[in-house]
């Protein structure tokens, strides 16, 4: 399973929070995980700015802005995730 965060580079508590129950599921569920900023990016800046944190599995959108642990995990799960 590939997992995307697409973040903004810093400053952002939602993504820091996003990203932690991220690293806390992947200890107990492996995946791959790539961590975006898209503020480096024109494109993924018009696309995702406004709502990040955002976060994609297997290329599919399932969250975006504030994100408990539970729903990081019910999408991880609903995505196929051992």
């Amino acid at each position: 399973m590939r997992v995307v965060l697409y973040t903004l580079a810093a400053g952002c508590p939602l993504c820091d929070e996003a990203l932690h129950h991220l690293e806390r599921l992947r200890s107990r569920r492996p995946f791959d995980l790539r961590v975006v900023p898209v503020d480096g990016d024109p494109r993924l800046a018009i696309r995702h700015a406004l709502r990040v944190p955002v976060l994609e599995v297997d290329g599919r959108e399932v969250l975006f802005g504030r994100m408990t642990l539970e729903a990081v995990e019910a999408a991880l799960l609903g995505a196929g995730a051992p």
